[in-house]
C-alpha cells in the first residue's frame, strides 16, 4: 500500500499563538478560499511553488539562463526577476543556480512518518508548557486521511492536538478528523453569503453548516471561533452581532475571538508576483477592535467567552461553570483561553 503524502508549506516551532502552551504548527499547502486580506497567500496553491526575494538578488542573470522552461525574465524598470507561473514547472533549477538564495520554493511533499518525526522533536516543550501540535494551512482538511493518521500518531505519544480549519470542504473530510482533535479554531468572517463570496471567492453556506454539524462530533468545548475584523467588510455592529448570535446556536463553542485586521504577510504577494487587494487599507488597532465589539457585552449574556486579540473582554458564566467541573475530571479540554 502506497504511503500517504501531503504537501507541507512549513513547520513552525515554539509558537505561543496557535493554542495553549508551546506548540509546533504544521502548515498544509492548499486552500479553497482566496481571502482578500490573507496573510499567507503562499498557502493557496496545493502544489509547491517557486518564489523570489528581490532584496537578496544581485541581478547576475544565472537563474534566467539556467531555467529550462524559459520562465524567468528581467524587469529592468522595476529591477526584479519576473516569473511566468504558466511556464514554471517548479523544477528548482533556478534555486540551485542562485548563489544568494533569491530563488526559493514554498512547500515540500512529506509522508506521515516524516511529519510525526518532526513533531516529536519538540515533545519536551509540550510537557513543560501544556502545549502540543496545531495543524494549520491553507486548509489541513484537504488531506483528511493524511491528517487523521498524523493525529493518531500524536495520540499514541499523548500529544495534545489542535487545528485551524477553514471548513469549506466536504462533510466527510470534517467527519474523519474533528472527533480526534482536542480543540479546533475556525473562522466566521461574516454571516452574509454574498459578502463572503465577494471577499473570499466563495460563499459561506457550507462553512456554517459544517461548523454546526461538527459541534455534535467534537469533544466538549472544542470549538474556538475567530473573526478577522476588516474595515468596511464586517466591522459594523450588525455584522458583529450576527456572528455572535450564530455562535450562540452552536453548542460546543468555547470562545469567540475578534482579530483586528493587520498587514502582515504582504511581502509574500510580492514574492509570488500577486496583487494584494487590500493595499490601501490601514491596519486596525486592538483598541479599535475592542470599541467595535463592546456592544456585545452590554446587558447580554453569551454561552462562550469573548476575546479581542487574546484579551479577555467577556467571561461566560456558563463556561466558567463548565471549567470548574472539568478541573475535577480527567477530560480537561485544551484550548486557547
Amino acid at each position: 500500500m502506497e504511503e500517504l503524502r501531503a504537501n507541507i508549506l512549513r513547520i513552525e516551532r515554539i509558537s505561543l499563538s496557535d493554542g495553549e502552551g508551546m506548540r509546533t504548527v504544521i502548515f498544509f499547502k492548499g486552500c479553497p478560499l482566496r481571502c482578500a486580506w490573507c496573510s499567507t497567500p503562499e498557502s493557496w496553491n496545493a502544489e509547491p511553488e517557486m518564489y523570489y526575494k528581490k532584496e537578496r538578488c544581485r541581478f547576475c542573470g544565472r537563474c534566467i539562463e539556467a531555467c529550462p522552461q524559459h520562465a524567468l525574465t528581467f524587469d529592468i524598470k522595476n529591477m526584479r526577476i519576473v516569473r511566468d507561473y504558466g511556464k514554471c514547472t517548479v523544477c528548482g533549477t533556478c534555486k540551485e543556480t542562485c548563489h544568494h538564495q533569491a530563488q526559493l520554493v514554498y512547500g515540500k511533499t512529506m509522508t506521515v512518518k516524516q511529519v510525526i518525526k518532526e513533531i516529536l522533536k519538540d515533545e519536551l516543550f509540550y510537557w513543560h508548557s501544556g502545549g502540543g501540535v496545531t495543524f494549520s494551512g491553507g486548509e489541513a482538511l484537504l488531506y483528511p486521511d493524511f491528517l487523521r493518521e498524523v493525529i493518531l500518531g500524536c495520540k499514541e505519544a499523548a500529544i495534545n492536538t489542535a487545528a485551524e480549519l477553514a471548513m469549506d470542504v466536504p462533510w466527510e473530510n470534517v467527519e474523519k478528523v474533528v472527533p480526534l482533535l482536542d480543540s479546533f479554531f475556525t473562522d466566521i468572517k461574516t454571516i452574509d453569503p454574498d459578502v463572503h463570496k465577494r471577499f473570499t471567492g466563495r460563499d459561506n453556506r457550507r462553512i456554517l453548516e459544517n461548523i454546526k454539524k461538527a459541534s455534535a462530533i467534537s469533544v466538549p468545548g472544542a470549538i474556538h471561533v475567530r473573526t478577522p475584523l476588516v474595515w468596511g467588510v464586517n466591522d459594523d455592529r450588525n455584522s458583529i452581532l450576527q456572528i455572535a448570535e450564530f455562535c450562540s446556536t452552536v453548542e460546543n463553542v468555547a470562545e469567540l475571538e475578534f482579530l483586528p485586521y493587520h498587514r502582515l504577510g504582504t511581502h509574500a504577494y510580492t514574492e509570488l508576483n500577486r496583487e494584494y487587494r487590500m493595499s490601501s487599507l490601514p491596519g486596525m488597532s486592538v483598541e479599535d477592535a475592542m470599541k467595535k465589539t463592546e456592544h456585545l457585552i452590554n446587558n447580554r449574556e453569551w454561552p462562550f467567552d469573548i476575546t479581542v486579540a487574546g484579551h479577555m473582554v467577556y467571561r461566560s458564566k456558563q463556561r466558567a461553570g463548565n471549567r470548574e467541573a472539568d478541573e475535577g475530571s480527567f477530560h480537561i479540554v485544551k484550548g486557547c483561553y
